[in-house]
């Protein structure tokens, strides 16, 4: 029995992932002559005759059910995801060829998801042990969608270093919050990943190091470029966009030596203190959480420049003296700024 769709989502998924998603469907031995209509359908202004940018959010799931019904697969998102790259997303699937190592394009890739899908949220965090990246998608309903979803998604952020570096590596674990797909289905998953099923989140671990893996189409002038015309079209995709991402790019701009405020990003983002914790309640986020991530996301940027002493960079971050910079980097990351461990992954 078909699951029951939501008749209305409140985000938009982009014309070129919903392509990649059928592209890598057919792949898998799908007809694409049962999958060719999905293109059409869900315009979001039908007065015009042009090809879709975006489709609506309930799209993503008439898509996902057809593929479904089709395969007769439990885990058919994962092996879709098999056949992706990083063409697959777009605008996405552009910039990350350019970052320099695996942790500035997962980093990149929790930035500009919602490129793809509005209703993507991703969190990047690395610690001493280990690289995490944590993936929800809120708007999604529970049943065999979000399952198949979310086997995609984590799948194809596995896959990710390795597509991006050439280099072999796979992570250290997979944990899904959906139920098992079934014991042949999860026996034919954990022959290519440690998946774990009914887990508290959907993320995808990783030794910390893999983040230090070099990408070799790295491009720092072509990145910043992308990354210019790609924050426009964030700006043109307005409210529905994700708030978070939003306030992330307005506490970016404010990183000139004063440490951003509730106060003072409420203010540049021309709501009141109140709203904007409020919505970041409801993003399951705060403003401490994502202030954390920005001085963390600074902190190696300035420390990678080797040119500035430690105690400038906590003034440029806003920090009373260097002593505060050093306790709040060691709480990010296990050990103090300039002691980074080895670059390279343990084999």
């Amino acid at each position: 029995m078909a699951e029951q769709m939501p008749s209305k989502a409140g985000f938009t998924v982009s014309a070129e992932l919903i392509r990649g998603l059928l592209e890598c469907a057919g792949r898998t031995g799908i007809p694409q002559v049962r999958l060719a209509d999905l293109i059409d359908e869900g315009m979001l202004t039908k007065s015009s005759s042009a090809p879709p940018a975006r489709y609506a959010g309930e799209h993503v799931f008439k898509v996902w059910d057809r593929v479904q019904r089709l395969s007769g697969d439990p885990i058919i998102g994962f092996r879709m995801a098999l056949h992706a790259g990083p063409k697959t997303f777009g605008a996405l699937g552009q910039i990350l060829p350019r970052c320099e190592n695996v942790l500035e394009a997962f980093r990149q890739t929790a930035r500009y998801a919602v490129l793809a899908s509005q209703a993507a949220r991703l969190s990047v965090a690395r610690n001493s042990e280990t690289l995490t990246v944590t993936l929800a998608a809120p708007q999604l309903p529970p049943g065999d969608i979000t399952r198949t979803v979310m086997l995609w998604g984590l799948t194809n952020l596995a896959l990710l270093p390795e597509r991006l570096s050439g280099v072999s590596v796979r992570p250290r674990g997979i944990t899904c919050a959906s139920p098992v797909p079934g014991t042949d289905a999860a026996q034919a998953l954990r022959q290519h990943f440690a998946f774990e099923f009914d887990g508290a989140d959907n993320r995808v671990v990783f030794d910390r190091r893999a983040g230090d893996i070099l990408i070799p189409s790295a491009d720092a002038d072509l990145k910043a470029l992308l990354a210019e015309v790609m924050d426009r079209h964030l700006a043109a995709l307005g409210p529905a966009a994700s708030f978070e991402q939003g306030i992330l790019t307005v506490m970016r701009s404010m990183m000139n030596g004063n440490m951003p405020t509730l106060a003072s990003v409420s203010a540049r983002a021309g709501i009141s203190q109140r709203t904007l914790q409020r919505r970041l309640s409801e993003s399951d986020t705060s403003f401490q959480k994502l202030l954390r991530q920005v001085l963390h996301e600074m902190s190696d940027t300035l420390l990678a420049r080797q040119d500035l002493s430690h105690g400038e960079i906590a003034f440029l971050l806003g920090y009373s003296e260097e002593s505060a910079f050093s306790r709040a980097y060691r709480s990010w990351t296990g050990y103090p700024p300039g002691e980074s461990p080895v670059r390279g992954l343990a084999r």
